[in-house]
């Protein structure tokens, strides 16, 4: 098989759903050939910056502006002004990948994020290419900037969005819930307590994992700060990510900390410690909801971004996955009576193993064969 997977930065889950399918593709037929592009930082480093940069500066700094533009942007036309540009400036850019393209020659194209998806939408329209094209949501409700014409198959996390994507025309037919492809590290079974005797933790108390995506975002200490004040039987593990000065702040707050914590930078054991973990409280990313799934941990829920975020908050709360921790309230109180709850939590591990979806990877794989070989 000769695949490529287009994907963009932003946040970094859709780049991390890109780079695990094509390690199942090279699991599943080893002799593969995948190539996975940064999309508009290959085509233009500067633009990728200017582009990614804006996003996560508006993400971070006025999230309510994001999601009023999230909205606007959902049911749009293409006669409207704002889809219009968008238009045009992911023909540009289409062109500019298109060589690239035609010199690799893949089988099948799988895109993980909405802008290089509409480039080859467009490039597909134009007759430059007849390629399977392939579309991956990496959260759990859609969006407008999602449907395209000349898309082969949809891979969505769920299934109440097949529901969704065919209210807005989607066939049917074309629509797969498979799961978000998370890393196969994932799928790993690791033992509670060797994890637990590794960070010299207890087995006698509830573990919180506590976290914000790659980046560290939230509100992380302000909820780490309440919790160390906790006198339930309690431990926690903070992952900060790749935020330093967040990763710093949490030591000093650890220091006065009655609550035995353990503080974490960028780690690749994200998943022995969401597998020993009894909650974790995270931002409702994508990705990180799928990992939680597999791993069987029920989630406690904050900042989540206005659009897409929110909408995986809801799919979560919908099917008590998760809890909610609103700003206003008392997060240390509501995290413990969750903890407290035996019966709750256990309701919620149970409705995550019913969504978990861990033979994603190899379901994708499948489903690429077909289409590549219904394509000759």
């Amino acid at each position: 098989m000769k695949a490529l997977i287009l994907s963009v930065s932003a946040g970094g889950g859709h780049h991390q759903a890109a780079l695990a399918i094509d390690k199942y593709i090279n699991k599943y037929e080893p002799e593969s050939t995948v190539k996975v592009l940064d999309t508009i930082k290959y085509i233009n480093p500067i633009l990728d910056k200017f582009i990614i940069g804006g996003y996560l500066k508006a993400v971070k700094n006025t999230p309510s502006i994001y999601g009023k533009l999230y909205k606007l942007t959902e049911n749009m036309k293409s006669e409207d002004g704002l889809k219009s540009f968008s238009n045009k400036f992911n023909e540009m850019m289409a062109f500019k990948i298109l060589p690239s393209i035609k010199e690799f020659n893949p089988d099948i194209i799988i895109c993980t994020n909405f802008f290089p998806l509409e480039m080859i939408s467009i490039l597909k329209e134009k007759k430059e290419l007849n390629t399977p094209l392939v579309c991956v949501i990496t959260d759990y409700g859609s969006h407008g900037v999602w449907l395209n014409s000349n898309v082969d198959s949809y891979i969505v996390s769920n299934s109440d969005m097949i529901d969704e994507l065919e209210q807005n025309g989607v066939n049917r037919n074309l629509i797969f819930d498979y799961g978000i492809p998370v890393n196969e590290d994932f799928l790993k079974l690791h033992q509670r307590s060797a994890t637990l005797s590794e960070l010299q933790f207890s087995e006698n108390k509830k573990t919180v994992l506590i976290m914000g995506g790659s980046l560290g975002l939230g509100r992380i200490s302000k909820i780490y700060s309440e919790l160390s004040t906790s006198k339930a039987k309690i431990q926690i593990i903070v992952i900060a990510g790749s935020n330093k000065k967040l990763y710093n702040h949490l030591l000093n707050l650890r220091e006065m900390s009655a609550v035995e914590t353990r503080v974490f930078g960028y780690t690749s054991d994200v998943n022995k410690y969401m597998q020993c973990s009894d909650l974790l409280i995270t931002k409702p990313g994508g990705l990180t909801i799928s990992e939680a799934l597999i791993c069987k941990t029920p989630l406690a829920l904050f900042s989540p971004i206005p659009g897409q975020e929110k909408k995986n908050e809801n799919f979560l709360l919908k099917h008590n996955i998760a809890i909610s921790l609103d700003a206003d309230l008392n997060c240390k109180k509501v995290i413990e009576d969750l903890l407290n709850n035996t019966t709750l939590l256990e309701s919620m591990k149970t409705n995550c193993e019913k969504y978990a979806k861990p033979n994603c990877g190899q379901d994708i794989y499948k489903l690429l064969s077909n289409l590549i070989k219904n394509a000759h």
